[in-house]
């Protein structure tokens, strides 16, 4: 057993053609990254509570009215027309876009890991999911504090360790159930991704 195949780790619902994110199943599977993220150390709490903080913000638009805020769509919906709050418009988002520089950094650990590189530290990979993602939407104080982060990158062998429960040996399992993870992980992301653009959400605005 791995981090990824843990039964308390829920994974994403890809979303119908009708373009639907369920809201409860969104969440629940989101909480499972925060997890995630704890395994790169204490250094990366910044990360972490960035991502804690987005997912309690969609939350509590979902407290508000769980009848009627079922999927993402219907809460964004309500935002748009009654502005009644923001907290889906921006937790939503930032959250999609959180879950997206996760998904490019074990999109290129995998594409490492299977050529064969020897390389442990990964801290170029967590460098180039940053500048594919999140880098053109932070000013230059975020950038810094990124930056400064990214330092304590943890080495390769000690992340899949831990994805790996503490077992050795496991590297290849990981690997394996981290593809299967994206199989629902990148649709969902995807799918939100283009909502946001639909609504016209999605800018290039800067934090």
């Amino acid at each position: 057993m791995t981090f990824f195949s843990k039964d308390n780790v829920k994974h994403f619902e890809v979303p119908g053609d009708d373009g639907k994110v369920e809201t409860a199943t969104l969440l629940e599977a989101s909480r499972g990254v925060v997890e995630m993220v704890s395994a790169f150390g204490k250094a990366f709490s910044p990360v972490k509570s960035d991502i804690n903080g987005n997912i309690e913000k969609l939350q509590k638009k979902y407290e508000m009215n769980k009848e009627a805020f079922v999927t993402l769509n219907a809460m964004l919906e309500d935002e748009l027309e009654n502005k009644s709050t923001d907290l889906a418009k921006i937790g939503g988002l930032w959250l999609m876009r959180g879950l997206n520089f996760l998904r490019t950094f074990m999109q290129l650990l995998i594409k490492e890991y299977r050529e064969g590189s020897k390389e442990e530290s990964m801290k170029h990979i967590i460098n180039a999911a940053y500048e594919a993602t999140l880098k053109k939407y932070h000013g230059f104080i975020v950038k810094k504090v990124f930056s400064g982060v990214s330092s304590f990158t943890p080495y390769r062998k000690d992340y899949l360790l831990k994805m790996a429960l503490g077992k050795e040996g496991q590297e290849e399992q990981v690997i394996k159930d981290m593809e299967v993870y994206m199989e629902t992980m990148s649709p969902l992301i995807d799918a939100m991704g283009k909502l946001y653009k639909e609504k016209g959400l999605d800018t290039d605005e800067k934090v």
